[in-house]
């Protein structure tokens, strides 16, 4: 069930975000921060009641981990979101859809018992059809938006294997509370923006876009937790499915072919990778 839920809330969150940074035309120096502020009060509310940390988190081991995973959360967050601003939602999903057997790859190599030459084999297939996928006129073309989510799905896969170490100490929700007061401190300086100029109606898509986020990481959180990396990654490539079906349907984004036949190729490989790698 958390699997789902995540894909789901996925779904919603994705499309919120690209209507905040496009339509609403609210820059990132400002929705980055405001975002974070609001993953942080609602986790927040929540961590009174499933919240745990146990004292071993105060060992070199698990504080290294700990920081390497607001490292990698820093530096995706910035390339995801630049992204996610300058592509159309079907060329954000194509790349963002190799996330999952990213993530599957990592997993293979560095959790127990998930190695499997099915893996190898999948992650070659799947890179080959998303290079082909932006070959124009016999030119391999990244967009700059492109190459900030390729760097993101990257950064992105490394942190969700350091989360799956962290849930042995942590909560899902304590670690995401702990974690988005961090980044939203970080945030905020970096990008040092004037949050009381927001319109109430953007506050209104951030903080629902918020709520998405907070159900879609701490129900993928739960997901590694009870089922397994691999297990809740087959049922992630759920939400790129869908989020292409409404970008044609409400954002009347057209679909090249191309794109939709590179989409496919990854899927398959997604699932002939968990299936005969798990």
């Amino acid at each position: 069930m958390f699997p789902i839920i995540a894909a789901l809330s996925q779904v919603g969150n994705t499309f919120i975000d690209k209507i905040v940074l496009t339509r609403r035309q609210v820059s990132l120096r400002v929705f980055v921060p405001l975002l974070f502020l609001f993953l942080f009060l609602l986790c927040a509310i929540l961590f009174p009641f499933f919240g745990t940390i146990s004292p071993t988190i105060f060992t070199p081991y698990y504080l290294l981990i700990f920081f390497l995973m607001l490292l990698t959360a820093i530096v995706w967050n910035i390339f995801y979101y630049r992204g996610l601003q300058s592509e159309k939602v079907n060329e954000f999903e194509l790349i963002i859809m190799f996330q999952p057997l990213f993530t599957i790859i990592l997993a293979t190599v560095f959790l127990r018992g998930e190695q499997s030459i099915h893996v190898v084999l999948a992650s070659i297939v799947a890179a080959i059809a998303l290079i082909l996928s932006h070959i124009q006129k016999k030119h391999l073309e990244f967009s700059a938006g492109a190459i900030n989510l390729i760097l993101a799905v990257i950064f992105m896969s490394v942190e969700l294997i350091l989360i799956k170490v962290l849930l042995a100490v942590f909560s899902p929700v304590a670690l995401y509370t702990i974690r988005t007061a961090i980044l939203f401190i970080f945030f905020y300086f970096y990008y040092r923006p004037e949050l009381f100029r927001v319109s109430n109606t953007n506050i209104l898509l951030v903080l629902s876009s918020a709520a998405l986020g907070v159900l879609q990481m701490v129900a993928k959180m739960y997901g590694f937790e009870k089922y397994g990396v691999v297990y809740t990654s087959l049922i992630l490539i759920a939400a790129p499915l869908m989020i292409y079906f409404f970008s044609t349907l409400f954002l009347h984004e057209k679909i090249k072919p191309r794109i939709l036949i590179a989409a496919l190729v990854i899927l398959i490989c997604i699932v002939y990778a968990t299936v005969l790698g798990g």
